[in-house]
């Protein structure tokens, strides 16, 4: 399957199963799982459905700040 670019952060991944499966699986997460792109990306990497092709770790903002926050609490 050809390689496709997300909107956030030009993070680069391969479809592993038609799209259609894709968008099945994203309709039946549970909507605090679905809050962000990113969630999306991990919960489909997560379920072998796309590769991430990045070499780099995901992550995002608000997590980063978080687990920053967390550290200096």
């Amino acid at each position: 399957m050809p390689e496709r670019i997300m909107k956030y952060g030009g993070v680069k991944f391969r479809n592993l199963v038609p799209p259609v499966k894709i968008n099945r699986f994203v309709n039946k997460l549970p909507q605090a799982r679905k809050d962000s792109l990113f969630e999306v990306a991990s919960e489909l990497s997560d379920a072998g459905l796309i590769e991430i092709l990045n070499e780099r770790e995901q992550s995002t903002i608000d997590q980063d700040l978080v687990d920053d926050l967390s550290n200096k609490l």
